[in-house]
């Protein structure tokens, strides 16, 4: 069984001479907003680097559940390779106005790490959100840092870091 996420405390960003970024606590997004827009979203930017440290990036598909990402696709493709090398990887929403920009580590999931009811909500929530009758996440992002804002400035950018 996947390990539960223990979602950190929220703090502001790092400052940036020149950027509106939050000085108070009470400025910042909850992870309720970041939960909300991972969810709703219907595309996804995932960002792999190849062999020879260039940037591949490409929208998928994919679902937010229990604070993980979880996608799938052929490992074939140019992010597929690139993530058998190097499991590191970023995902973010198409909006600049509600912004989550995720980075961590993908996972290719195994047989024996969920029982057959998780698999079946994951198949599940796939197949009715993009209404197909097959397909499966099976590769999950395991949070490590989370920046998350919403509007077009940055006066409630927020990260939360991951152990």
């Amino acid at each position: 069984m996947l390990n539960q996420i223990i979602i950190p405390e929220a703090v502001p960003a790092r400052k940036v001479k020149g950027y509106q970024m939050p000085e108070l606590r009470e400025n910042l997004v909850s992870w309720d907003f970041v939960s909300e827009q991972m969810s709703l979203s219907r595309h996804y930017w995932i960002s792999t680097v190849n062999g020879d440290g260039r940037p591949h990036v490409v929208p998928v598909w994919g679902i937010w559940h229990e604070n993980r990402f979880y996608f799938e696709g052929s490992m074939k493709t140019a992010w597929g390779k690139n993530l058998s090398c190097n499991p590191r990887i970023s995902v973010h929403l198409p909006s600049g106005d509600k912004v989550v920009i995720l980075d961590g580590t993908a996972h290719i999931i195994q047989d024996e790490e969920i029982n057959n009811a998780e698999w079946n909500i994951l198949d599940t929530a796939f197949q009715t959100k993009y209404h197909v009758d097959k397909g499966s996440p099976y590769i999950c992002v395991q949070p490590e840092k989370v920046l998350a804002w919403d509007g077009e400035d940055l006066t409630t950018m927020t990260r939360w870091i991951f152990n």
